[in-house]
């Protein structure tokens, strides 16, 4: 009965941590997985380096602003969270093809 309690209130907890209301977070989140798109495009779809896409190279000072807003700390919303390390993964997977001249590249 007490190993349900405490593996009931962890559960909560954890429910909790993952908040589906929209924050501050969120838009800029957005903005940063809008710019990973474009900056995917970029270097696979139209060849450009990933250091010379001006939405590569956007994608600095937009992470700056998503941590400086309180993202990729354990406090973070779930949603935002989730959609700004997408967009890291996103953006390595840039760096990866532009790196690697093939736009074939994939990691799964």
């Amino acid at each position: 009965m007490k190993a349900s309690i405490v593996l009931l209130l962890a559960v909560m907890s954890l429910m909790s941590a993952c908040s589906s209301r929209e924050t501050q977070l969120d838009p800029i989140a957005d903005q940063l997985s809008a710019a990973v798109n474009r900056c995917v495009i970029d270097v696979r779809d139209k060849g450009d380096k990933y250091e010379t896409s001006e939405n590569c190279r956007s994608l600095g000072e937009i992470a700056k602003q998503y941590i400086a807003a309180g993202g990729l700390k354990e406090s973070a919303p779930c949603r935002a969270d989730r959609l700004a390390e997408s967009a890291r993964a996103r953006a390595w997977m840039a760096v990866a093809v532009s790196k690697s001249g093939d736009p074939n590249l994939t990691v799964w």
